[in-house]
């Protein structure tokens, strides 16, 4: 993922609401505008959305101590640009008084949500022309205790009483009221013919006038007039508010873009970029365009649509083994260190930490928690170590609901070789034990069977090439320590978890006995029919209100003489004679939502 890489801040010449003087107040009242722009890593605006950003002001660039912050959100961020302000809002902490009331540097730091704090970004003066507003407050001010015009009588002071002579002629002065021919008169309200008047309120005809208030007769000899220079800075310069550029414009140094580049009508050949939609051909072989919200690179005749990468580091476990990890865009860096990857493809293969070799484990669940290959196929397996039962090989699926499950059967549910009176499920005779590739067709049954201890079964059955799966919790020494004894053993799924094995299963309303070596009952519920639907690893139903006779069963290990009285027909629909189904389902006298008598693959594995 992209992660933020770089931040833009703009500090807005103005403060909001009503502010105290500095020399009486430790905080501001008020706030301070913020905008800035928040970038990716690649360098493009972040997703547009809400951010949550904790503002930091310190003394220092890097380290210090922090001398005010505090946290907002929800921020809107558009483009990669936000704006909002800081310090004003209820409940938040006032803005310190050293923002304006000294020259000592200072910087902010912004975090966006739970990254760490970007680089800081210095203060510049923007702040501290909040003292020019207190300046302005001086013209206001009242003298107190001053002798005013207003207190003293006319003539009231006498010319001896004057500690400065009277200019009064061509002979140089003090602050003179009038200097009619003096040369020079310095501070004169009037200066009538003086060759120089530094600060007269009135030069009529001086040669220098340094700060009249009027200079009538002074000539200004190659000025430049407010006309000119307003017409010479539009013709030289853009104006602030906007403008465009006629011919070509040279930039030497960096050139800052404050919000947004608009290039969708341009063609920057040098830099190579083009605007959205553009004519891909041989003149713009090698242009960088933006169409449908992606960047597309011109090779010549197509447009190809580029995708970045981002510096996460690969899964170790998705990286050849002995293959050093790198990140997504294929790069190695200290990021991700110098592990090596773990993936090997063959089956019964995990990785030593530089090459692929073959495993072997008590079970196909003890070697994936091993850290062995992920890949489904053929394992060796020795459930009891260096006890009596060999080595065999066995299909393990690494995948499904967790993984690590061992095939234990392979049933076709046309045939009987696994039929509820099959030999097979009580003894440890494999069959076809070479045969263990996944969900083929070929019967089989594992070694695992009468040696491997499991808490959990899986069931499958497929039908029209779709296979679904049930869990089974509940386990023992072996499936042979569980089944080949025939005795039953319930659980209480309930009939949708059965009907879901199979396409339209259909069931009855009554008896609901579900579980392993399932047969019918008395109403007494004791083992009394051999010859009626019974099943293995299943569910029974009947259409009357007792277990004696069921009539529709799903499930695996099923057998029949005959459901729903045979033929001629029992109540509800035609029965049947003898299904020769052993997985499956075979539902009859009314079963819902049909009547049928459907054949499965069906296929057991445990863990």
């Amino acid at each position: 993922m992209a992660k933020l890489r770089r931040l833009a801040l703009v500090f807005l010449a103005s403060f909001c609401g009503a502010w105290a003087a500095p020399a009486l107040a430790d905080t501001l009242v008020g706030g301070l505008p913020v905008q800035g722009v928040l970038r990716t890593t690649a360098g493009g605006a972040v997703a547009d959305g809400t951010y949550t950003l904790k503002v930091s002001l310190y003394d220092q660039a890097v380290g210090g101590a922090v001398i005010w912050q505090e946290t907002y959100g929800p921020v809107a961020v558009v483009g990669g640009l936000f704006a909002f302000e800081i310090g004003s809002s209820a409940g938040v902490t006032p803005l310190p008084a050293i923002l304006t009331t000294t020259a000592t540097p200072l910087w902010f730091g912004i975090a966006v949500g739970s990254d760490p704090e970007l680089p800081r970004t210095a203060i510049g003066w923007v702040p501290r022309a909040y003292w020019a507003n207190v300046a302005g407050t001086a013209q206001s001010l009242s003298c107190s205790g001053c002798i005013s015009a207003d207190h003293i009588a006319t003539g009231a002071i006498a010319a001896d009483k004057v500690s400065f002579p009277y200019a009064g002629s061509a002979s140089a002065g003090g602050p003179a009221t009038s200097a009619l021919t003096a040369t020079k008169a310095d501070s004169a309200t009037t200066a009538a013919t003086a060759d120089s008047a530094a600060s007269a309120t009135t030069a009529a005809s001086a040669s220098t006038a340094a700060s009249a208030d009027v200079a009538k007769d002074v000539k200004c000899t190659a000025c430049v007039s407010l006309a000119a220079m307003a017409q010479d800075a539009v013709s030289a310069f853009l104006p602030i508010g906007g403008g465009t550029v006629t011919g070509s414009l040279t930039v030497n140094n960096t050139l800052f873009i404050g919000k947004v580049l608009d290039l969708t009508n341009a063609v920057i050949f040098g830099g190579a970029f083009g605007p959205g939609g553009l004519t891909c051909d041989a003149a713009h072989n090698g242009v960088f365009g933006w169409n449908a919200n992606r960047f597309t690179i011109c090779d010549g005749s197509t447009a190809k649509k580029l995708a970045f990468c981002s510096e996460q580091c690969m899964d170790a476990s998705k990286v050849t083994c002995g293959q050093p990890v790198t990140d997504i865009c294929g790069d190695t860096n200290a990021k991700c260190g110098i592990a090596n990857g773990t993936l090997c493809t063959t089956a019964g293969q995990q990785c030593n930490g530089t090459s692929c070799v073959a495993v072997q484990g008590t079970s196909c669940l003890a070697i994936l928690q091993a850290g062995g290959s992920p890949a489904s196929g053929l394992y060796t397996l020795d459930p009891d170590g260096a006890g009596p039962v060999a080595p065999f090989s066995a299909y393990c699926d690494m995948f499904n609901d967790g993984g690590g499950w061992t095939q234990v059967l392979k049933i076709d549910g046309s045939q009987m070789t696994f039929g509820y009176d099959s030999a097979y499920w009580g003894n440890g005779t494999t069959l076809n034990p070479a045969n263990a590739a996944g969900l083929d067709t070929t019967e089989h049954k594992s070694a695992a069977y009468a040696s491997m201890p499991f808490s959990t079964m899986r069931i499958g059955m497929t039908f029209s090439s779709t296979t679904n799966w049930r869990v089974m919790q509940g386990g023992g020494s072996s499936l042979l320590s569980v089944i080949g004894n025939d005795v039953y053993r319930a659980t209480y799924y309930g009939q949708a978890y059965w009907k879901g094995l199979i396409y339209n299963g259909s069931l009855l309303t009554y008896c609901n006995r579900e579980g392993l070596n399932v047969r019918p009952v008395t109403q007494s519920y004791v083992d009394a029919y051999t010859t009626d639907l019974r099943v293995r690893i299943g569910i029974l139903t009947n259409n009357e209100d007792n277990c004696a006779t069921p009539d529709a069963a799903i499930g695996i290990g099923l057998a029949a003489a005959s459901v729903c009285g045979g033929s001629p027909p029992g109540p509800g629909a035609a029965g049947i004679t003898n299904p020769n189904t052993s997985a499956g389902n075979i539902a009859y006298c009314g079963a819902t939502p049909q009547e049928q008598n459907t054949k499965s693959w069906a296929y057991v594995f445990i863990r």
